[in-house]
């Protein structure tokens, strides 16, 4: 799945273009390193998010399978 896909499948941002904007930013990187929006996420990298002052990193445990909710997206990462 792509990488700008997955951050809003996972509900990690609020539309597509806004993962793609922090992923060409470098506010999301994959596994420690910048990378293109188009690459392949999956399962066992981690997403590292830095918001202004704060960083939250997540493992990606399972890629959704089309569409899901909120809690279920939450399930889908530790």
């Amino acid at each position: 799945m792509r990488f700008d896909v997955l951050l809003h499948e996972l509900r990690l941002f609020k539309s597509r273009p806004q993962g793609t904007a922090a992923v060409q930013a470098g506010e999301a990187p994959l596994d420690g390193a910048a990378v293109k929006p188009s690459r392949e996420a999956r399962a066992g990298q981690r997403i590292t998010l830095k918001f202004r002052e704060s960083t939250r990193t997540l493992e990606i445990l399972e890629l959704p399978r089309g569409s899901v909710s909120k809690e279920a997206a939450k399930a889908l990462v530790r």
